[in-house]
């Protein structure tokens, strides 16, 4: 069997090694009930996310879906907390989404939106889009869709 990627075993004794500054991530959920694609690229200093899908809701794995943590927040309204957002950010999310990683490492502050980092945001999208290409992702199309 083949998987895609390579083994962290020999790095992990390491604090920087090299050639692992930047990575690229697949988020697949493509079948028809947890269908929600998304796509990363991270570096030591951002991480974009793309929510392919971002028009839906975010789906749950059924788990989660019925815990009596994520339950208890949902009764609370959209404006409860959950992690670092509210129950209404984790199911509705945003097409983009930047975070600066040393300096917000929960990920709690969307930079996508902010105009002081569209150059940042620019030059994440063209790495993430040089991975898909690389990688020959079909969803690489839907830059050009909409």
């Amino acid at each position: 069997m083949n998987y895609q990627g390579r083994s962290w075993l020999p790095i992990l004794s390491q604090i920087n090694p090299d050639g692992w500054n930047e990575f690229f991530a697949s988020h697949p959920f493509h079948d028809i009930l947890m269908y929600y694609p998304m796509r990363v690229f991270r570096d030591r200093n951002f991480k974009l996310i793309w929510n392919i899908a971002h028009q839906l809701p975010y789906p749950f794995a059924s788990d989660l879906l019925i815990s009596a943590t994520w339950q208890a927040q949902l009764d609370k309204g959209y404006d409860a907390p959950f992690g670092q957002k509210t129950v209404y950010e984790y199911i509705n999310r945003p097409e983009f989404e930047l975070y600066a990683i040393d300096k917000d490492p929960s990920e709690s502050k969307n930079l996508a939106y902010n105009p002081e980092y569209s150059a940042v945001l620019k030059k994440y999208q063209t790495k993430l889009k040089e991975y898909q290409k690389k990688s020959n992702d079909p969803w690489i199309l839907k830059w050009d869709i909409e």
